[in-house]
Formats: C-alpha cells, sequence, structure tokens
C-alpha cells in the first residue's frame, strides 16, 4: 500500500501531511485538541463496526489481519479529510475515546455475563448480539458532544491496536484485549529518522514496545511472535544508529519535519 511522502514544497511551506495525505494532524507541542466534537454517524458506526469485529471474530483480540486494519485507518482518515483543517485532531481524538469507550463497556459486559472471561477466549455469539444491541451502547453511540477536554494526558506513540485508539480499562488491556507493536508505524518511524538523536527517540519507545511485549506474554495478552517482531525493529533501530552515527546531516529542517510526522503515523 502507498503512503503519502512529504514534498520539498510541503516542508518548507508548512503544509505537511501524515502518511494519508491528511494535513493538520501534527500535535507537537499541543494538547487544544483534545476535545470531544461532533463526528459524523457514519464515522461513529466506523468504529463500531471495528470494535464489533474485534469481539465477534477475534474473540477481543486484534486479529493482526493487516488488509482490515488498513482499511479501517484509511476509512478514518478519508473522513478527516473533509473536515476543517482545525478540526481534524479533535475528531481523531472522538472517535478513539468512543472506540475506547465503546470497547470498555463490552468488556465489562461479557464479564458480568462469563466471569473470568480473558481476551482470547470464546465468546458465544447470542451474548454479544445482546450485549451491542443494548442501551449501554445505543447511549454511547447517541451521546452529543460537549466539547470536553481530556481529564488526563494520554501517552503518546505507545504500543495500540492497528486502528491505533486508545487504552481501553484495565490500564493493562489494550482496546481489544491483546498487545500488539504497530510494526509499520515502527519501521516508518526508523526510516524518517536522520539524526543520531532522532533515532534515539524510536529506540527508546521500541524498548517500551519490548517490554509491553514480554509482559504481555506472561499475562497471556500475546504470543512469542509478537515479542520477537519488538526486538527485531529494535534490533534494526540499532543498526540504523550505526548508519547515522558521525555522519553530517544534510537538509536538516527537512528531515526533522519528515521525522516528526512520521512519528505521528
Amino acid at each position: 500500500m502507498a503512503y503519502y511522502q512529504n514534498t520539498i514544497q510541503d516542508l518548507y511551506s508548512g503544509h505537511f501531511k501524515n502518511s494519508y495525505g491528511v494535513e493538520g494532524m501534527c500535535v507537537t507541542g499541543r494538547s487544544d485538541y483534545k476535545k470531544i466534537i461532533d463526528v459524523s454517524d457514519d464515522m461513529k458506526n466506523h468504529v463500531l463496526e471495528e470494535v464489533k469485529k474485534s469481539y465477534y471474530k477475534y474473540n477481543g483480540m486484534s486479529g493482526g489481519n493487516e488488509r482490515e486494519d488498513e482499511a479501517y485507518s484509511r476509512g478514518l482518515n478519508e473522513y478527516y479529510k473533509t473536515l476543517d483543517r482545525e478540526d481534524r485532531l479533535s475528531a481523531a481524538w472522538t472517535l478513539g475515546q468512543l472506540s475506547q469507550e465503546l470497547s470498555g463497556a463490552v468488556i465489562s459486559a461479557i464479564r458480568e455475563k462469563i466471569p473470568g472471561w480473558q481476551a482470547g477466549q470464546q465468546i458465544p455469539s447470542d451474548i454479544l448480539d445482546e450485549i451491542f444491541s443494548s442501551k449501554a451502547i445505543e447511549d454511547i453511540m447517541t451521546r452529543k458532544a460537549d466539547g470536553k477536554e481530556a481529564a488526563k494526558e494520554t501517552k503518546e506513540d505507545q504500543l495500540v491496536l492497528s486502528s491505533e485508539a486508545p487504552e481501553a480499562e484495565p490500564d493493562n488491556e489494550k482496546r481489544s484485549g491483546k498487545v500488539a507493536v504497530n510494526e509499520g508505524k515502527r519501521a516508518r518511524q526508523i526510516a524518517s529518522a536522520k539524526t543520531p538523536a532522532q533515532i534515539q527517540i524510536v529506540i527508546s519507545l521500541l524498548k517500551k514496545d519490548v517490554s509491553d511485549c514480554e509482559s504481555g506474554l506472561s499475562n497471556d495478552m500475546c504470543d512469542e511472535n509478537e515479542v520477537k517482531k519488538a526486538k527485531a525493529l529494535l534490533q534494526k533501530a540499532m543498526e540504523r544508529l550505526s548508519e547515522v552515527s558521525g555522519k553530517e546531516q544534510e537538509q536538516e529542517e527537512e528531515s526533522q519535519s519528515s521525522f516528526l510526522i512520521n512519528m505521528l503515523m
């Protein structure tokens, strides 16, 4: 799948775009976007269908289907393009919070009906039918925006599911119950890093990924392949550090801008 690459004109003009070609998605130095705004019903349903899939198809786990993940993310970004530039980050924040709230409600409802349920364990479809048709889910889907700002900061660039949604409760359980490293995102960050300092930022993130995957393995929230994937990416970043160390950096402004954009993809 081809991703958008910023041109020199984009970089020098300040019109930076993310990997889907959406301008206005840079969060560096900002927190004002973290507020709930009105979003379309179609996009709310887009999020709901993704949450449903993670439970009906994958029993509360991510599933790891890259084509499905790409279709979901691309659908979100195509919607952001239709909004005013200043509303795009807030829309992304709003839909992320919706995903988090829906998954939290589903997890709680499942455990009420199946005490001790853990992600990956089979969920009878009739139970899911009842949960997703419940008033609790309806209330979440029909709630109007109130401009509410976030009560606390969220962790950027943490381990995320393919949808890159915020964490669901409890704190050690991701949105659909599985710890997973976003391989495509980290690979783009490694490739876009042009200085030792930039590489060190990615290495720090990958060390956290490895730690979280190892913890997830011990808690049956991922498998050994996920740990190996995180370690392989860390090794790649270390090799990249060796490549750039000691070299003179050309077009510093361009490389810094490109790197910051890829940190958000």
